[in-house]
């Protein structure tokens, strides 16, 4: 059966069960009550005495028209959504769409937006069709009409029966049939169009959301049967926690699913994908940290909810339960610290830990007065933590618990035993007494170090000689920030930057210097903390110590640095008296504001405008948005390197604050800080372009500079920063070419022998449409600079590569194989057709030049996808994959190749080859781009001479007196052009 063009075929069900009360609402029967009701203009153009009659103008007139047979199968909705179905009638070929689903639809076909056959056969009945079919049922839908609905089961994603209940307590229906029946029957009906069926759309919302949608809900019945018919299914959200635009942008997989027409829009993708895959569905919404919450999870599996995302739809992003990080949640988890602090202890008693040392690296001074659970935690933790020599001065305050006896469960202590509590501030200048180590560390016993952080802050006070102490990332018990350093402010008050943010956001996790940090862990430089005499007793017996101290060690020329390496798990006022802190912090906010008045005048005004500002105390540091596609890492290769040079040289070199922000963010939060970026660099990880007009908002008048990279990416922001001028008033803009496209796509297209090649002018014209809002153009070399200027109308900066020689000592005869370094972004990329080139047309013809056993080894980034095994086929080649460390290769390789017919700009490979004194043969493409000299500072063979290119491969291999004679000559070139000095004065001449 193929069509169901006759009213048998409508009205009587295939293999209907004989059993199945005819009361029961059945979709393959045509309604002539409700069609009547649902189409009310057809008794004024026709005589309908009859059901017989109605039947008859539905197939006459009504199939044609698209009508709908019955309230439980939509014609309109099942045509949009099965174009070949759409085109199948057009073609004559089916009547309708209902036939189609009477005849073979039914099957794996839906029959409305609200009712999924496979997710109801899937997940609500764990059946198959056939059985189904067993059960004497057609089909899911079949099930669910009979029995399910008033079963209370799901219908889809977009029909919870349990949620239309709750949600619509007053909805009046027949308890026999469910809700569904009634709903679908009256979808039509005003008082219906803002009730809410599902966690996955929100109709209150969309009505007043898209007001035209709104004003012609009588056409639509439902706000998301309009939702899942419009024609222009991208232009609408379903709710306000997914951007379609957001999530279009910052998933570009997605964005040509769906342009391919492998999804409607990107929501269907989320909920097919994106959710399970814990996708940002929106700028606001942290899926992926939501979904790991132990509320979402245990609500999810008591069956509150079928996704974290319909969690958080339902609760607007609470977590459930109503719990926040609020009062009682703190008070749950600082429960849940001494109880794992009991726990932890027990086990400790038994096991004494051991600080005994000659000769510390660093010591430790902690004030303490009974809490024996909490300081055994926060020594073991030090212990765990740092196994080197450490000194520790445990200061007893008249402790009266197992404190008392502390030195039988850790051994090695310097105790300082006192009469009476005198306080943390007095306890720590007696404990710095006894220090013996270049370093002290004042440190709480209400805490827990987190791996590496000792290292950390050693490494930051050895390392650098103007920081004179290192504070930590303070974390709650509850999980969020305490401070990520903190902030003094002109009336003396202070704030905790980021207080209840998440440790992880990127405003945590770059290192700057700060007004003060907390003394519950503070590592100060001992010469300075004892020329400083410690804490001043002006504040005793505690709070603003910190801070007054932090503000003497700045006057002394230091810097007081917050260092995110450095992080801490702080129960927070748990050393103290709860009921003294207000007091006591009261008293001393003005002893500090008149001690310090002068000088802190000066500061910012306590607003939440001056946020930014006044979170670092290098007020006069000039910032810098630095824009790029991706977050520059050397090892993605294609530019990145370079930038990524610009951006340490930025922030070490020349002192700026540096935003790092990627046009498309990464999939997924790092796994902590980015250890090939700059750790005084703000790498803004979770936001892209979708996110960049409200960040500039959020930012207004806070960038000097904004640096963007890649000439692609002035057109993706010309609109953005056309709606932020405002918020960039003052602020230049630098557009960093890294490299003329134009010539690099001109050179692949020259390969190709298209016949259609454009001209290099039309090319540059359009590469460069949009970029008339740029004040500064910068090319990497002179060349291109001079093919740029006469096309902006102006002068082009250069500002090529920067390296340092480092040649490695290891001889001609020590040295063996050919290597090749090079990122492979995508198919398109010069390093794949370079590779392909050497694998296809010169080993295969030529590769006996070279001695047998000369191997050509591959290393670098592979796009996913990518898979150069079954590229590279010729035996001579060995894949290496991406190495994190090229300097062993750099020393044992003989020679360098970079076989590449096609490029823009300057090779970063090249230079960075020639500063570890490998000699290089490379076409003369690169080495025209280059600007060398051939055949003297590096070997060349024309572009496409397979053979010239294994000639002179051969002979810089074995030709010993040619390989030091390029060797010499390329390290004089690194030396002479890409000295950092030179590189320096050019940024910042860049930068004024």
């Amino acid at each position: 059966m193929t069509q169901a063009d006759d009213k048998d075929a409508i009205m009587t069900p295939m293999d209907q069960p004989a059993e199945q009360p005819a009361a029961k609402p059945a979709w393959w029967r045509f309604d002539a009550a409700w069609y009547r009701r649902r189409y009310a203009f057809i008794p004024a153009v026709a005589d309908l005495r009859d059901e017989a009659d109605i039947l008859a103008f539905y197939k006459e007139c009504g199939e044609p028209l698209g009508h709908s047979p019955n309230p439980f199968f939509d014609e309109e909705w099942y045509r949009q959504a099965y174009a070949d179905i759409d085109e199948a009638i057009r073609a004559h070929e089916v009547p309708s769409g209902f036939a189609h689903y009477c005849a073979e639809g039914f099957s794996d076909r839906n029959p409305n937006g609200f009712f999924d056959e496979l997710f109801y056969r899937e997940t609500q009945l764990g059946l198959s069709l056939e059985e189904v079919e067993h059960h004497g049922l057609r089909n899911g839908y079949d099930h669910f009409l009979s029995y399910g609905a008033r079963e209370g089961r799901d219908a889809s994603l977009f029909f919870s029966t349990s949620l239309f209940l709750k949600e619509n307590p007053d909805f009046l229906h027949d308890t026999r049939l469910g809700p569904f029946v009634a709903f679908m029957e009256n979808l039509h009906a005003p008082e219906n169009a803002s009730r809410r069926t599902s966690w996955f759309f929100d109709p209150a919302w969309y009505l007043r959301a898209y007001p035209t949608v709104s004003d012609r809900m009588p056409e639509w019945g439902h706000p998301l049967r309009h939702y899942l018919i419009t024609t222009t299914p991208a232009a609408f959200d379903p709710l306000p926690f997914f951007s379609e635009r957001f999530y279009a942008t910052s998933h570009p997989d997605v964005a040509h699913a769906v342009a391919t027409g492998a999804f409607r829009n990107g929501y269907a993708h989320f909920l097919r994908y994106g959710q399970q895959e814990a996708r940002r569905p929106h700028p606001q919404v942290d899926l992926a940290a939501y979904a790991k919450d132990p509320g979402v999870i245990e609500a999810i599996g008591r069956g509150c909810y079928p996704t974290p995302f319909a969690a958080y739809a339902a609760l607007s992003g609470a977590l459930p339960d109503g719990e926040k990080p609020a009062e009682s949640a703190e008070l749950h988890c600082r429960r849940a610290f001494r109880l794992l602090a009991d726990a932890r202890t027990s086990t400790l008693m038994a096991r004494p830990l051991d600080f005994s040392c000659d000769l510390p690296d660093f010591s430790v001074v902690m004030v303490v007065h009974d809490q024996f659970a909490f300081t055994m935690t926060a020594l073991s933790s030090l212990r765990a933590t740092c196994p080197g020599p450490v000194q520790v001065i445990l200061v007893d305050g008249a402790s009266r618990d197992e404190t008392r006896r502390i030195e039988r469960y850790v051994h090695g202590l310097d105790i300082v035993r006192l009469a009476e509590n005198i306080g943390f501030l007095a306890g720590s200048n007696a404990g710095l007494a006894r220090v013996a180590a270049p370093y002290v560390l004042f440190l709480n016993n209400d805490v827990e170090i987190f791996p590496g952080a000792i290292a950390a802050a050693l490494h930051r006070l050895r390392r650098e000689a103007r920081t004179g102490a290192v504070g930590a990332k303070l974390i709650r018990t509850t999980g969020r920030l305490q401070e990520a350093g903190s902030i003094i402010w002109n009336d003396g008050t202070t704030s905790g930057y980021l207080r209840d943010a998440s440790p992880l956001c990127p405003e945590a996790n770059y290192a700057r210097a700060v007004d003060f940090c907390s003394g519950a862990f503070l590592m100060v430089r001992t010469e300075l903390a004892k020329a400083l005499h410690g804490f001043d007793p002006h504040f005793s017996p505690a709070y603003y110590e910190d801070t007054d101290l932090c503000v003497r060690i700045r006057q002394q020329g230091f810097d007081v640095l917050y260092d995110p390496d450095v992080a801490v798990l702080h129960y927070e006022s748990g050393s103290g008296n709860p009921a003294d802190i207000d007091t006591i912090l009261g008293r001393n906010i003005g002893r500090f504001f008149h001690r310090h008045r002068d000088e802190i005048e000066g500061y910012y005004t306590r607003d939440s405008a001056n946020l930014l500002r006044a979170r670092t105390s290098a007020r006069t540091q000039k910032h810098v948005l630095f824009i790029e596609d991706y977050l520059p890492q050397p090892a993605i290769g294609a530019g990145f390197p370079r930038s990524n040079d610009i951006v340490r040289l930025m922030v070490e070199d020349l002192g700026l604050h540096v935003t790092v922000y990627p046009v498309f963010p990464p999939r997924e939060a790092p796994a902590g800080r980015y250890r090939d970026l700059p750790d005084r660099a703000e790498i803004i990880w979770d936001r892209g372009i979708a996110d960049l007009d409200a960040f500039l908002h959020a930012r207004s008048g806070y960038y000097d500079v904004l640096w963007i990279g890649r000439t692609h990416n002035a057109a993706r922001l010309r609109p953005i920063i056309a709606a932020c001028r405002a918020a960039l008033t003052d602020c230049r803009i630098i557009l960093d070419t890294e490299a003329i496209a134009s010539l690099r796509e001109r050179g692949r297209m020259q390969l190709e022998n298209r016949p259609d090649l454009p001209t290099l002018a039309a090319m540059l014209r359009h590469e460069f449409r949009a970029t008339d809002f740029v004040d500064r153009f910068v090319a990497v070399s002179q060349a291109e600079a001079d093919l740029l200027a006469p096309e902006v109308h102006r002068a082009v900066a250069v500002l090529g590569h920067v390296k340092t020689p480092a040649p490695q000592p290891r001889p001609f005869a020590a040295r063996a194989h050919v290597l090749f370094v090079g990122a492979i972004q995508n198919p398109q990329s010069p390093n794949l057709d370079a590779l392909t080139w050497l694998n296809d047309q010169v080993l295969p013809e030529y590769g006996h030049l070279l001695p047998p056993e000369a191997r050509i080894r591959v290393a670098g980034h592979l796009a996913e996808g990518i898979d150069l095994a079954s590229i590279l086929t010729h035996p001579r080649f060995d894949l290496l994959g991406f190495v994190e460390d090229l300097g062993p290769l750099y020393e044992s390789h003989r020679v360098f190749i970079a076989p590449t017919r096609f490029a823009a700009g300057i090779p970063y490979k090249i230079h960075e080859a020639a500063a570890h004194g490998l000699p290089i043969v490379a076409t003369d493409l690169l080495c025209q781009q280059i600007g060398w000299t051939a055949g003297s500072d590096l070997a060349c063979a024309p572009v496409n001479a397979p053979e010239a290119f294994a000639d002179v491969l051969s002979l810089a291999y074995t030709d010993e007196t040619l390989w030091h004679m390029l060797r010499r000559n390329t390290i004089h070139r690194i030396f002479m052009e890409n000295s950092k000095i030179t590189y320096l004065r050019i940024l910042e001449s860049l930068l004024e």
